[in-house]
């Protein structure tokens, strides 16, 4: 090709940050064994790396929530089989087609369902909120 028929091709990749935002000093830490093994496994229990961590921590940047255990989404999901058949129970009440339990029990059930299956997930329910406040 001659240098009039090549066109001007954009890098790829992400845009540059600006001069003010671009990671460009760095600066080292001495640790002990027991610190470094201390600052891994508190990075890696957020999946995110261990300098991604100290960076969070130093500039009070709030930290990832941590994933949430393969034990606790299949809890999650059979759980989630107990409220759909309490909630069935619930319209048949209503229906007057049912009469085993007290009507005014279901609720209760249904939101410690719902209060167990948010704790699985590590979410903070709406009545955490409230005693935090």
């Amino acid at each position: 090709m001659d240098e009039q028929s090549e066109v001007k091709r954009r890098k790829g990749g992400r845009q540059a940050l600006p001069d003010d935002l671009r990671r460009s000093i760095r600066r080292e830490v001495w640790l002990s064994p027991l610190e470094l093994a201390d600052l891994k496994a508190r990075a890696s229990a957020l999946g995110i790396t261990p300098g991604e961590y100290m960076r969070r921590a130093i500039t009070e940047s709030p930290m990832p929530k941590p994933p949430v255990p393969q034990v606790n989404l299949v809890a999650w999901r059979e759980l989630a089989r107990l409220a759909a058949n309490t909630n069935q129970y619930q319209h048949a009440v209503n229906n007057g087609s049912a009469h085993a339990w007290q009507p005014e029990l279901i609720p209760d059930l249904l939101n410690a369902i719902r209060e167990v299956r948010i704790a699985l997930l590590g979410v903070a329910s709406d009545s955490d909120r409230e005693g935090a406040r």
